[in-house]
């Protein structure tokens, strides 16, 4: 188990033309998004929930495992339920010509398959987070939907609320400075249980892939992509197939002196806030900050200590009363990240600017680095995975974990 700082590899980044370019005629206002749900778990409720919610968007087809829980579904927030069985089920969906774009809720482990079947098949898709099980997956994925001319969104949601996006505005017009540091925590107490796929390294399990992501992502989101990376945590080794991780601290270094530390997993209360230090202020996206709906700006104001504080408020959308409730709290908040992908492809975009498609390649490489020095390998990884995972000619360090 290595704990020394792991660089990451060195990758050319594409050119602003590449990395969003013009795909197509933009998507008219004359007729409704038609959405595919692919999945059916609580996630996926609460998503279609705000497809539901959301004007001039309409759920077209949902697939599910079974025909039976796809009608079911279907009942409650439109559209219509596949009539396959599993895998054939999404192959459904993915042909069907009355859906433009596709959301995947299914285990992460079947991420990268569902994604590549839908952008194969033309389908725009937001894929729930982690999109990929490693960045090999996710350059893959990167790939296609670049080949094929389609959006590919990670669903991380955070970067469409208001909160959000009024913290950036603030930073561009230079309302703290020059960005010098983030701190992110996302920690709650969550009992083991090895019965859950949250804890079944078979299933992609554990904080950092769950939970760790948000507050990854969120620094990324400020600074870029990371140098260096050094992880420190607490793995339990829950089944034979090898260990998760349960906690972990990370501190990330950027280029230019910047640094970043993200604190996450389910062995504590944590404050569950991001900070993001300027050289003349700060600003606090407070609890829950994967869901922000405040948030205090402070500005020097002369000499040291004095602030010139102000706190915004950004209430949730309104759930509609005659659908069932919000399952995970807040998921009201899945309608900004509806929108966002809306306005991208009636703008006929290929990324959404929330999180373009680079971002979650670099968020990939991050949580390979991670897991690394954690010691939580994947069965799916394999030193050939590894290898793929890092840039042609970038030194390659095999991590020894707790599964091969």
């Amino acid at each position: 188990r290595r704990l020394s700082p792991s660089p990451l590899p060195a990758v050319s980044r594409p050119s602003a033309a590449k990395a969003r370019p013009e795909i197509m005629a933009p998507l008219t206002n004359d007729r409704p998004l038609r959405w595919g749900l692919i999945g059916t778990g609580r996630v996926a409720h609460d998503f279609a929930a705000a497809i539901y919610s959301a004007p001039n968007n309409e759920i077209a087809v949902i697939a599910g495992r079974s025909p039976s829980g796809a009608a079911r579904m279907a009942a409650t927030y439109g559209g219509r339920g596949t009539t396959r069985e599993g895998a054939a089920a999404y192959e459904e969906l993915a042909k069907a010509d009355d859906v433009d774009v596709v959301y995947v809720a299914t285990y992460q482990t079947h991420h990268t398959a569902h994604v590549l079947l839908c952008l194969r098949n033309g389908k725009h898709v937001v894929c729930e987070k982690p999109m990929c099980m490693n960045a090999a997956e996710a350059r893959q994925c990167v790939a296609v939907a670049r080949a094929n001319k389609v959006l590919l969104m990670e669903g991380h949601w955070t970067h469409c609320w208001p909160a959000a996006r009024a913290a950036a505005k603030l930073i561009r017009e230079g309302k703290i400075g020059e960005v010098q540091s983030v701190t992110s925590d996302f920690s709650f107490p969550y009992p083991t249980d090895k019965s859950k796929p949250e804890f079944q390294n078979e299933m992609g399990g554990g904080a950092t892939m769950l939970v760790g992501v948000y507050p990854l992502c969120m620094i990324m989101r400020h600074l870029g992509r990371p140098s260096n990376v050094k992880a420190v945590g607490v793995t339990e080794r829950t089944s034979a197939q090898g260990s998760v991780d349960t906690a972990a601290n990370v501190a990330l270094e950027f280029p230019g002196g910047k640094v970043g530390v993200a604190t996450y997993g389910w062995k504590g209360e944590g404050a569950q806030e991001t900070v993001i230090v300027g050289d003349k202020g700060r600003i606090v996206l407070h609890n829950p900050a994967h869901a922000p709906i405040r948030l205090t700006v402070m500005v020097q104001a002369g000499e040291r200590n004095k602030y010139n504080t102000e706190t915004m408020d950004f209430p949730l959308p309104p759930h509609p009363k005659e659908l069932p409730p919000i399952i995970h709290p807040h998921s009201e908040g899945f309608l900004h990240e509806v929108l966002a992908v809306e306005a991208a492809l009636r703008g006929g975009k290929a990324e959404c600017e929330a999180m373009p498609m680079d971002a979650s390649v670099h968020l990939a490489e991050t949580v390979d680095a991670i897991r690394e020095q954690l010691g939580v390998d994947w069965k799916i990884d394999g030193a050939w995975m590894r290898l793929k995972a890092r840039a042609p000619g970038a030194p390659v360090a095999l991590a020894v974990g707790a599964a091969g």
